[in-house]
C-alpha cells in the first residue's frame, strides 16, 4: 500500500509541475508578502523589530494561561529571498514579532520556496519525504479539488464550522464553492483574493474627446464608445485585447455576462465544458465584431502579455483587462500618466436588465495532510490571526502602507475591504470604493479539475474565431463543440457532455 501510494504522489507531483508549465495567469497576486533577511537588512530593520515586539506585548499579548508544551509548525512562503528589497525586511520583521509573541505556545518556522522552482512541484517533493510546510497561502483557490482527490491538502471542517466570524458572516464567500465538498467539508480558508474587471484610462478618453463620467453598460454602448474613441494613427485604441496564449483568462466573464457558464457541473461529478453553448459563442463572436465591424482593437491581438499591458500604460488604450492597483505610479510616470487617471467597471451586460460582473481569483490557506490534531490547531490559530484579527490587520496594514507594500489584495473579511483599500495612501482616492464595490459583484474563476487543461485548449479556437474576418456564428460554435469534445476525450474523468 505504500508503495502504491508513492507512485500515485510521484504521478500526481509531475502532472502539477506540468500544469504549472503552462497554466495560470500572468497577473495573479503572490500568495503571501515574500519576506526573508540578510544580515544588513536585519541590522537596518532593527528599530522596527523592537516596536513591533512592543507593539505585540502592549496590543496583542498572548492569554496569561498555565505553561503548554510548545509545538512547532512550518509555515510556507513567508520568508523572504535574499535578493528582495529591503522593504520585505521591514515587512517581515514587523509581523513576525507580534505573532510569535501572541502565541508562545507555538514555534514557528518561517519558511520560503527555492527560488526559479515551481512552488507546486516543491510542496509535492517534501510532502512525499515527510518535510511540507504544516501551513500555508501558496495554492490557488482553482487547484483545491484536484489536491483533496489526491490527498495532498487537509481537512479543516471542524474548525470553519466552529469559526464565529464565519457564523457572522464576516468572512469573504467567494470562493466557497470551490474550497468545500457537496457533503460540507471545508479544504481552504480564503487568504489572498484578487478582483479583475475593465480598467479604464480616463486621461486617453478626454484626449480623443470623450466623456470619461459615461462609463457603457452594455455590449451594444462598450462597442460604440470603443469604436468611436479610436485612432489608429495616433495610436489610441478603443479596447486592448488579449488574445495570446492567455486569451481564456479574460474571456471568461464575457461569457458570464452573456449568461452562460465555462463549464458545469453533472449530478455524476464531471463537468461539462460549457463555453460551446450559446453563451459562448455570442462572446466569442462579440469578440470578433469588435475587431473586425467596429475597428477598435490593436492591430495584434496575438502579441505577448508584456506589450499588451505596455500599451495600456502608455496610453494607448481607452478599456483593457485587469484592476487600478495593478498600474503602479512608477510605470505609469515613464509615459507621464498617472493613477489618478485609471478607473475601473465591470464587464458590460450583454443587454439592457443583464448582469455586469467582475472577476475573482487568488489565494486560500491549506493544511499538510499529515499535520498531528495539535499541528493543526496551532495552523488555524495562525491563519486566523494573520489574516483575520482586525486590530492585527489595522497595524499590519497601516505598516505596509508607510512602506509603499499595500497589497491589492481586497481584505477575507467583509467588513473590511473598503477599510483597507481607504488606508492607501499612495492611490488615488476614488480606487477604493471601485475596488470595494468590483469584489462586491465578483464570481470566482472557474474551479472544476483539469481547468488549467480547458483554458489551455481553448486558445487556439479562439484565436481561430478572432482572426478570421468573415466566420460565421455556426462555424464558431462548431469549433467550440469540436473543443468540448477534445477535452472529453482526453480527460474522460473531468469532462462529459450529457
Amino acid at each position: 500500500m505504500k508503495n502504491r501510494t508513492l507512485a500515485l504522489m510521484m504521478a500526481m507531483a509531475l502532472a502539477v509541475s506540468l500544469l504549472a508549465a503552462c497554466g495560470g495567469s500572468p497577473s495573479t497576486p503572490a500568495a503571501t508578502t515574500t519576506a526573508a533577511a540578510t544580515t544588513a537588512a536585519a541590522t537596518t530593520t532593527a528599530a522596527t523589530t523592537a516596536a513591533a515586539t512592543t507593539a505585540a506585548t502592549t496590543t496583542t499579548a498572548a492569554p496569561t494561561e498555565a505553561a503548554v508544551e510548545r509545538v512547532k509548525i512550518k509555515v510556507a512562503s513567508t520568508r523572504p529571498q535574499d535578493d528582495d528589497p529591503e522593504s520585505s525586511w521591514e515587512d517581515f520583521n514587523y509581523w513576525t514579532p507580534i505573532v510569535e509573541a501572541r502565541f508562545p505556545n507555538i514555534e514557528f518556522e518561517w519558511d520560503r520556496w527555492a527560488p526559479g522552482e515551481d512552488y507546486r512541484q516543491q510542496y509535492d517533493m517534501q510532502l512525499m519525504a515527510g518535510a511540507a510546510p504544516n501551513v500555508g497561502m501558496h495554492f490557488p483557490y482553482v487547484d483545491i479539488r484536484t489536491r483533496l482527490a489526491n490527498n495532498t491538502i487537509g481537512e479543516m471542517t471542524s474548525y470553519v464550522n466552529s469559526w464565529d466570524l464565519k457564523k457572522q458572516d464576516l468572512v469573504s464567500t467567494v470562493f466557497d464553492e470551490a474550497i468545500q465538498t457537496r457533503d460540507g467539508k471545508w479544504y481552504a480558508i480564503p487568504g489572498a483574493p484578487y478582483v479583475n474587471g475593465v480598467v479604464i484610462n480616463m486621461e486617453t478618453i478626454r484626449e480623443a474627446g470623450g466623456d470619461p463620467s459615461i462609463t457603457p453598460a452594455t455590449w451594444s454602448e462598450f462597442a460604440q464608445v470603443a469604436s468611436d474613441l479610436t485612432d489608429k494613427d495616433e495610436p489610441r485604441f478603443g479596447f486592448l485585447l488579449l488574445g495570446s496564449e492567455w486569451n481564456a483568462w479574460p474571456f471568461i466573464p464575457w461569457v458570464w455576462a452573456s449568461g452562460g457558464e465555462m463549464v458545469r457541473e453533472n449530478p455524476d461529478g464531471t463537468w461539462t465544458p460549457a463555453f460551446a453553448e450559446d453563451a459562448g459563442v455570442d462572446a466569442a463572436m462579440f469578440m470578433n465584431s469588435l475587431i473586425w465591424e467596429h475597428n477598435a482593437t490593436q492591430r495584434d491581438i496575438l502579441e505577448d502579455y508584456n506589450t499588451f499591458n505596455n500599451r495600456f500604460i502608455a496610453g494607448e488604450g481607452i478599456f483593457g483587462w485587469g484592476s487600478p492597483p495593478g498600474y503602479s505610479a512608477d510605470n505609469l510616470a515613464r509615459f507621464d500618466r498617472k493613477q489618478e487617471d485609471i478607473s475601473f467597471m465591470p464587464i458590460p451586460a450583454k443587454d439592457d436588465g443583464g448582469r455586469q460582473v467582475t472577476f475573482a481569483g487568488g489565494e486560500v490557506w491549506t493544511f499538510n495532510p499529515n499535520n498531528t490534531q495539535a499541528e493543526n490547531d496551532a495552523a488555524w490559530e495562525f491563519i486566523t490571526f494573520y489574516s483575520y484579527d482586525k486590530d492585527f490587520l489595522l497595524s499590519y496594514w497601516e505598516k505596509q502602507n508607510s512602506l509603499n507594500r499595500l497589497s491589492a489584495n481586497p481584505s477575507v473579511r467583509n467588513d473590511l475591504v473598503e477599510t483597507k483599500y481607504n488606508m492607501a495612501t499612495s492611490w488615488p482616492g476614488h480606487w477604493a470604493k471601485l475596488m470595494a464595490d468590483g469584489f462586491a459583484m465578483a464570481r470566482p474563476e472557474p474551479f472544476c479539475p483539469n481547468w488549467n487543461d480547458l483554458k489551455n485548449e481553448i486558445v487556439i479556437p479562439l484565436q481561430t474565431i478572432y482572426l478570421n474576418e468573415n466566420i460565421t456564428w455556426d462555424e464558431a460554435k462548431a469549433l467550440f463543440e469540436a473543443c468540448a469534445k477534445t477535452l472529453v476525450e482526453k480527460y474522460p474523468e473531468s469532462f462529459q457532455i450529457p
